[in-house]
């Protein structure tokens, strides 16, 4: 079940879980680009779940070798700024090996330090 039925369906488990896997080119395991991390972003309903205050548990397998700042910034940028550094950790669990704490916090440090480049809706 993807992270995007799962919003469908609020309350059905205590943590949505969004695997960043589901997001890479197959074979490739590195995640960039802005505009794919904002379609992932508008895919999975990010903004709607910050305002009900949906958790998630962000996986990040092992194939994932890298999780570019572009792309973090691209689904999870609004999220960083619109709830604030603490909120977002309390919301957003990265998990899954040594990388994703840096990877999380690479991202909310560069969220923090720059403004979203595109026009706000």
């Amino acid at each position: 079940m993807t992270a995007s039925t799962l919003l469908e369906r609020p309350g059905a488990m205590s943590r949505t879980v969004i695997d960043l896997g589901e997001y890479a080119t197959q074979g490739v395991g590195i995640l960039a680009g802005r505009e794919r991390g904002a379609l992932a972003r508008k895919t999975l309903g990010l903004d709607g779940a910050d305002k009900r205050g949906v958790e998630f548990e962000v996986r990040v397998p092992s194939e994932i070798i890298s999780v570019n700042s572009s792309f973090f910034l691209g689904m999870f940028g609004e999220s960083v700024r619109a709830l604030g550094e603490a909120t977002f950790r309390k919301r957003y669990a990265f998990v899954g090996g040594p990388d994703a704490d840096r990877i999380r916090d690479e991202g909310i440090r560069k969220a923090l330090r720059t403004g979203s480049p595109l026009p706000s809706s």
